[in-house]
């Protein structure tokens, strides 16, 4: 994500204007150590507190190998931040997705073994 995209985000955001400029400033200090930074509020990587990434995705950063870090700005929001272009395309492509579930828009489905969806509609 582009830092301007980034910072007028957080300023549209955050109520206090001054907090807002300091925040502000903090990505820019931010993407001067990591050049490759995403904006990861609404991403599927938050763990249940919203306070720290999940397990899972920890464990795939690390398996991953590439540099990384985690900023968790006091305003709640959240950015990525990678040395490697090709570490942060690959972990865009991963966790870039919505944090919420989305639920059956129709009652379709049935998990039963026996009478699933999956099965032939059968005319009566």
């Amino acid at each position: 994500m582009e830092l301007e995209k980034i910072k007028e985000a957080i300023v549209a955001s955050t109520r206090d204007e001054e907090l807002a400029s300091a925040t502000c400033y903090e990505v820019e200090a931010y993407a001067r150590l990591w050049p490759f930074v995403f904006l990861v509020n609404d991403w599927d990587v938050w763990n249940g507190s919203k306070r720290a990434l999940k397990l899972q995705v920890v464990r795939w950063l690390e398996n991953e190998g590439a540099p990384y870090d985690f900023f968790h700005i006091r305003t709640g929001f959240g950015l990525m931040g990678f040395k490697d272009q090709e570490a942060a395309k690959s972990f865009e492509r991963r966790w870039s997705g919505p944090s919420e579930a989305t639920s059956a828009s129709t009652g379709d489905w049935n998990p039963h073994p026996l009478k699933s969806t999956f099965e032939p509609v059968h005319a009566n």
